[in-house]
């Protein structure tokens, strides 16, 4: 299955994904939910994801920050997914590598987040599309002011350098240096990062319509009503972890999606 058009360039994700495992997965997520249930998060996000992905697009790896994560993360990805070290520190620098490896090997270069709660249906090929189209560029938003999506079909450094990472601020800036490179810039959907219990909260009160199974059945709320989580201690949170069941919701956005072109 392949969402690329004939005489279309061909497109290659990589998953921006730490390895899931206590003390290193969901860091800010666990200061409330504990390490253990923020792992078993970070890997039901990661798997959903790259199910998601491959839904959309043949080739699908993994992009990490160092060598000591690649075993975990092969395992996870299963046989055949390339797993990529970045080079240097720092998330700009994850981005460049993760973009430069993906355009020596195809025409489109994807890089996704794996803190989602699965990938929103028709994301991928909305933004193969749009970018086949001619866009330089398309970004996905976050609602936290970032992006869980970054497409292009040429490396542009300068997106990746002095960027303010994990603010607020991360869209508007890279929005801007694309503005002053001339860029074609288009933008999915809005879709949301789980980082933060603030997040899931939100995330908590549509669970029923998360387009990641994995995620679903992890999170399982009960007692208190979800909306109240936020400010009190998530302790109506019950977290589950299981290999298999339920159903896949992804077919939440089948509601004709629509992006937007930026001057």
């Amino acid at each position: 299955m392949s969402a690329v058009s004939p005489g279309r360039e061909e497109p290659i994700v990589l998953v921006v994904a730490k390895a899931p495992v206590p003390g290193r997965a969901k860091t800010r997520l666990a200061t409330a939910i504990g390490p253990t249930q923020a792992t078993a998060l970070a890997r039901s996000m990661l798997l959903d994801t790259l199910d998601g992905c491959r839904r959309e697009v043949d080739r699908v790896g993994v992009l990490c920050a160092g060598a000591d994560e690649v075993a975990i993360l092969a395992e996870l990805a299963g046989p055949g997914s390339p797993i990529v070290v970045q080079e240097g520190n720092g998330l700009g620098e994850a981005l460049r590598t993760g973009g430069r490896h993906s355009l020596r090997l195809g025409g489109i270069a994807l890089l996704v987040s794996s803190d989602i709660p699965g990938v929103p249906a028709g994301a991928l090929r909305e933004a193969v599309g749009l970018l086949g189209d001619g866009a330089d560029v398309v970004l996905g938003p976050g609602y936290d002011g970032g992006y869980w999506l970054l497409g292009v079909r040429e490396l542009h450094p300068a997106l990746f350098a002095d960027i303010p990472w994990s603010t607020a601020s991360v869209l508007e800036t890279t929005l801007a240096r694309c503005r002053d490179l001339s860029l074609d810039v288009r933008l999915l959907e809005p879709w949301r990062d789980i980082d933060t219990p603030a997040d899931l909260a939100a995330v908590a009160v549509r669970i029923e319509t998360l387009p990641g199974r994995r995620t679903a059945e992890t999170l399982a709320i009960g007692g208190e009503k979800a909306q109240d989580f936020e400010s009190k201690d998530l302790g109506g949170f019950v977290f589950v972890h299981r290999a298999s069941g339920g159903h896949d919701t992804g077919n939440r956005r089948d509601e004709q999606r629509t992006s937007r072109r930026l001057n």
